[in-house]
């Protein structure tokens, strides 16, 4: 009788040849579903006519062929090739049921090839102690039957568990699988192939029985590596120097790769690199537990490569979010953190506010206090001004002495960033007179601050050195801004350049300075004052 053989998504199916008739095509209603577009949803028919098997085309888009040749019907027999899309389905006479797979593999050129998602039905973990498993790794473990001692086989993976569970650093972690591989399997040579950006395979750590360290592309095999990672199957093969399907892999002949296993560094769904040992000029050194073995490990490797991964990129996200705290109130850190373009790192051109602010008359001030009061004072200072910036959804550029320096509108766009850096200008005000109601109960002089805002565009970004950058504001925008509050601003007064006050003008109330001279600035620049009521709060137009 006779069959078709013919694979899909890498796995193996045939199918025999009856008294009724067999439809192929994309169509699950098909007997040969062959899920692919380049097939029609029914494709072709096979059925016997005369006592003789025939193929007939279905008016499909991308007709059949019978030994490379289009047919729109034509008979077929044992050795025929049919090709159907991008599918090859062979016509042979049934072949007999298969005995089991030996547990021990012999000298001959076998080949035993496992998919992961028959490993995953037919193997669990659930003897091993659960307390002395990761919780991550028990989910994927499996129960492994076989002519080797179960409780030997359990003893290993528990083992694996605990030693990769220890391990923080993916460097680290590989070092430990390949020191396990040669611990408990007869290996002499392991590689072990990361998937990078790409789906580049890349080999990370590669080591001989007996030696350091060897060179990783000329020791494993790419053919098989990519099949594995590729189908999703753990293979082993017994002489992979006479299986005709690794007959093309030139680094098989070069290495002369013998005995050979080779699994996925897989966690559920997602396959992360590969295993890849062999022994080289010796056939036959494997057996399917081995292979079982080999397959648990690297389910387990992968889990704690990942898991070493999400350390990293928590770690990293950790210290994002301390160095934005610094500039930025916890809302807009959660707001930058939460947007992955990169934001934060990149340098650009972008219309913002920049507020400048200081103390009148610090330098004398300072001069009479002792280091510790001095150090509460800008201390308290400093708290008021990163408040009222903080409010108004503002960055924190820099301190400067007493001097304050912030920007609205970057990272994060905001559309009033001028609105928002006069009312952060106007809440410091308010605050200071608050600060100086303290002092005065307390018998301290009065405190005035000053301060200049200017809108304009500026260059915006992570700026500085190899070894030290800050993220800041550059520009024409940030020198008006400084001269504004340095010059033109008095005690608690705000002094706005002419775009903040354009944008603004609705909002609140400004009396027109008229055009004015800063220095270091070639021409006169116009300028205004914030309307403030007695208690330093703004004075609105409407």
């Amino acid at each position: 009788m006779l069959e078709l053989v013919y694979e899909v998504e890498g796995r193996s199916h045939r199918c025999r040849l009856g008294e009724t008739e067999i439809s192929l095509g994309r169509s699950s209603e098909n007997e040969v579903v062959l899920n692919d577009f380049s097939v029609s949803r029914h494709h072709a028919v096979i059925r016997k006519e005369k006592g003789a098997w025939v193929v007939a085309d279905q008016n499909s888009t991308n007709g059949v062929k019978v030994n490379g040749r289009f047919v729109t019907q034509s008979p077929i027999e044992a050795g025929d090739v049919l090709t159907v899309g991008t599918f090859t389905l062979t016509v042979r006479e049934e072949a007999p049921p298969p005995r089991p797979v030996p547990r021990e593999t012999s000298e001959s050129s076998s080949t035993f090839v496992r998919s992961i998602a028959d490993f995953n039905r037919d193997f669990h973990l659930d003897q091993v102690a659960p307390e002395e498993v990761d919780p991550n790794l028990t989910s994927s473990g499996r129960r492994l039957t076989s002519s080797l001692a179960r409780s030997k086989i359990f003893e290993i993976l528990v083992q694996v568990a605990k030693t990769l569970i220890l391990a923080r650093e993916v460097n680290e972690i590989l070092g430990r699988v390949v020191d396990l591989l040669f611990e408990h399997l007869p290996v002499d040579r392991v590689v072990v192939v990361l998937v990078e950006e790409g789906d580049r395979l890349v080999p990370m750590i590669a080591r001989q029985r007996g030696k350091d360290s060897v060179v990783a592309q000329e020791i494993f095999s790419h053919t098989i590596v990519e099949s594995v990672v590729k189908n999703r199957v753990a293979v082993l093969t017994s002489d992979a120097l006479a299986d005709g399907r690794f007959e093309a892999g030139q680094s098989i002949r070069i290495q002369q790769i013998r005995s050979a296993m080779c699994v996925p560094l897989w966690n559920q769904d997602r396959i992360i690199g590969a295993l890849h040992v062999d022994t080289p000029l010796r056939a036959g050194s494997f057996t399917a537990d081995d292979l079982d073995l080999l397959t648990a490990l690297g389910n387990f490797a992968a889990v704690a490569i990942e898991r070493a991964r999400l350390q990293k990129r928590i770690e990293r996200e950790e210290r994002i979010r301390e160095r934005l705290s610094r500039y930025h109130s916890p809302g807009v850190v959660e707001e930058i953190a939460a947007d992955s373009s990169g934001v934060v790192e990149r340098v650009r051109t972008r219309n913002v506010t920049v507020f400048f602010a200081d103390i009148v008359g610090f330098t004398s001030a300072a001069e009479g206090m002792e280091p510790d009061s001095l150090s509460r004072f800008l201390g308290t200072y400093f708290t008021y001004a990163a408040e009222a910036i903080f409010a108004e959804g503002g960055t924190l550029d820099k301190f400067i002495g007493d001097a304050v320096m912030a920007f609205f509108g970057a990272p994060i766009p905001q559309a009033d960033h001028a609105r928002r850096a006069v009312a952060a200008s106007a809440k410091l005000v308010e605050n200071v007179r608050t600060w100086n109601r303290e002092r005065a109960a307390r018998g301290e002089p009065p405190v005035s601050v000053r301060i200049g805002v200017n809108t304009g565009n500026a260059v915006v970004g992570d700026i500085g050195s190899e070894q030290r950058v800050d993220y800041t504001v550059l520009g024409n925008t940030v020198n008006v801004a400084a001269r504004l509050e340095e010059y033109v601003a008095g005690p608690n007064e705000i002094a706005v350049g002419e775009e903040t006050a354009r944008q603004t003008w609705e909002l609140f109330s400004y009396e027109p300075l008229g055009e004015v001279r800063l220095k270091g600035l070639s021409r006169g620049l116009a300028a205004y004052r914030v309307r403030l009521d007695a208690r330093g709060v703004p004075l609105l137009t409407r």
